[in-house]
């Protein structure tokens, strides 16, 4: 069968937040035949038993847990680009649409997003890259993509374009573990030619994250690390740091209250505690 959109995503033991996200494409009204590919990280809270029972979704399982480095500090055995690259290369459509296992996507993203990224294709664009504007529900009351060095937009979700990613050698496996990976690939694809747009008609609710309160460790080691290898890479000024949008769109985040419901409460109060800041 042939695919007009490859949808990618890495999960770990988060099977209920894993369905709604697979319920969120399932149901998003694409025209067209959609491959799904999901990469477990070993999960153990009955994630594989499910995924196993999936038609629809070619699943990869390649346990991924902490281990200590040669320099002491604890990283994934497997960085993020070497882990995300197992589905990335074995998709077989020409665009390949990244979300996470905590995202609930608007009814029609997908065929909004394939459609303005086949109109700039057709009108002679060399686009790499198209990221969907999403929230940190429920702290932030407005969507966003974010913004890299250069002015580059970044992609937390959205679609690449595969030609691109070969182009480039996919993602970075070797020089970061886990974050800013996902930076430096958008940050390849435009030096070599191929940009990365913000689709305007795109959006997503992604999942409040639970904040960190210890004030001495706001990021760990092997974060830090990460970042100065990001900014030594790519030493260009910053400008401003993201598009917004606000306005109203008709998501269902039923699921994150059911079987998230501490990371709801927590962005509550993160909402609470921003507005106090501005103030």
């Amino acid at each position: 069968m042939e695919y007009a959109l490859s949808v990618v995503l890495g999960s770990k033991n988060r099977k209920n937040l894993l369905k709604a996200t697979i319920n969120s494409i399932r149901t998003n009204g694409f025209n067209g035949n959609v491959e799904i590919i999901v990469i477990d990280g070993g999960s153990t809270d009955g994630t594989c038993d499910w995924l196993a029972k999936q038609r629809d979704i070619f699943t990869m399982i390649q346990p991924n847990y902490k281990v200590t480095d040669s320099q002491g500090i604890r990283v994934l055995a497997h960085s993020w680009g070497e882990f995300m690259n197992i589905a990335f290369k074995y998709a077989s459509a020409p665009y390949i649409v990244m979300v996470s296992d905590d995202l609930i996507l608007e009814k029609g993203c997908l065929q909004k997003g394939y459609d303005e990224m086949e109109r700039r294709r057709i009108n002679g664009e060399k686009i790499g890259a198209g990221a969907f504007f999403f929230r940190e529900f429920p702290r932030h009351n407005y969507y966003r993509v974010g913004l890299l060095p250069k002015g580059y937009v970044t992609l937390n979700h959205g679609f690449y374009v595969r030609e691109a990613l070969e182009a480039i050698g996919f993602l970075e496996e070797k020089d970061y573990n886990f974050y800013f990976a996902d930076s430096d690939v958008v940050m390849r694809l435009n030096l070599q030619g191929w940009s990365t747009i913000a689709l305007d008609n795109c959006f997503a609710e992604h999942l409040c994250h639970k904040p960190i309160f210890n004030k001495k460790k706001n990021y760990s080691i092997s974060h830090l690390r990460d970042m100065d290898m990001f900014n030594q890479k790519y030493p260009y000024p910053i400008g401003d740091t993201m598009i917004q949008k606000k306005l109203f769109v008709d998501i269902n985040t039923y699921p994150f209250y059911r079987y998230a419901v501490k990371n709801v409460f927590y962005g509550y109060l993160l909402r609470l505690y921003d507005g106090y800041r501005k103030n």
